[in-house]
């Protein structure tokens, strides 16, 4: 099994404890409960920091070499290319409204809850096609040599907030998270650096 699909589908289950964490305050927010806007603001930095532009890098890689392999997967493929351009979209267009309201902005409730629960639906239904789907096909039809010749494209990027060191900038996340979620999240070995 390629180090690559691994990681791809190490960053799915990750950004899913994510969007967790984003669907719950835009939850608080849509019911008038106390919500933490920062963090809301750090999550999302993550989402599009990462998973945007590392994350669907990967993919995007793994996906080119798919589709030249298997023909059949071509419209699919080029479906979640589009996705990847609109879910950075959504991304940041939310995130501008959390920092809005965050720096005293007045903003619509119901358009910023409308604006997450999009993102966050839309980027559960794209993992969702890519997990049973793309990922699936890739490991039928790509070969060893295909993924020798990927792992060695993609270069070791480093989740900054699920690896195994922490990222000074993410260090409020992580220990909301974890003070919200407990440790079992994790893995034993992370710390902040």
């Amino acid at each position: 099994m390629s180090d690559l699909i691994s990681q791809i589908h190490q960053d799915h289950l990750n950004m899913a404890r994510i969007l967790k964490l984003i669907n719950s305050e835009i939850e608080a927010l849509a019911a008038e409960e106390p919500r933490n806007l920062e963090i809301l603001d750090d999550a999302m930095r993550y989402m599009i920091n990462f998973a945007d532009k590392i994350h669907h890098a990967k993919e995007d890689i793994m996906l080119s070499r798919l589709r030249e392999v298997a023909p059949e997967t071509r419209e699919m493929i080029e479906d979640i290319f589009a996705e990847h351009q609109e879910i950075f979209k959504k991304g940041t267009e939310f995130q501008e409204l959390v920092r809005a309201v965050e720096f005293g902005d007045f903003v619509l409730r119901d358009k910023i809850v409308a604006k997450g629960t999009d993102y966050v639906n839309t980027l559960y239904a794209h993992m969702s096609k890519e997990e049973e789907n793309l990922l699936k096909r890739a490991r039928e039809v790509l070969t060893d040599e295909d993924f020798a010749e990927l792992d060695l494209n993609h270069g070791p990027e480093v989740d900054p907030l699920f690896g195994e060191k922490i990222q000074k900038e993410y260090k409020d996340l992580y220990t909301y998270i974890v003070d919200q979620y407990g440790d079992d999240w994790r893995h034993p070995a992370h710390r902040v650096v």
